[in-house]
């Protein structure tokens, strides 16, 4: 079924789902081209999450296994920062992207020093959607 401009929904509700483990920290939502279609949203695009919180992820196509059913798969990152569980429901709507001119890094606990080269840092922003209040994972070799 194609939709057009009048079946597009502004949001879509999701029973939350555990990442793939190849996934873990990369800010990937999997969910059913259905959904996406409903939302107007293809993989590579962004969509806001919104859990007790509000956070982006970047859309990819389900794992065969979950074709036809109604979950989104994020990993452990993106449930902390929209600040839902594994079985809650989540909505989902099409983001409204910008890019960011500054991003501001905090160790996530008081006392952290954190030591990391710029291009480490950079590498791991690149292309990721961030929100303000995001938890992220700086991963590498230094």
């Amino acid at each position: 079924m194609i939709f057009g401009r009048e079946d597009l929904k502004e949001e879509i509700k999701l029973r939350v789902a555990e990442a793939l483990k190849r996934d873990v920290g990369r800010g990937i939502a999997r969910f059913d081209r259905k959904f996406q279609r409903q939302l107007g949203v293809e993989p590579g695009d962004i969509v806001e999450l919104h859990g007790e919180k509000v956070t982006a992820a970047i859309v990819a196509n389900p794992h065969p296994d979950d074709r036809g059913i109604d979950i989104v798969r994020i990993d452990g990152y993106i449930r902390k920062n929209a600040g839902v569980s594994i079985g809650d429901f989540i909505t989902l709507k099409r983001a409204e992207v910008k890019e960011a001119r500054k991003v501001t890094l905090a160790p996530a606990q008081r006392g952290v020093l954190i030591q990391l080269p710029g291009d480490l840092v950079k590498n791991n922003l690149l292309g990721r959607p961030v929100t303000k209040g995001d938890l992220i994972i700086a991963s590498g070799r230094i």
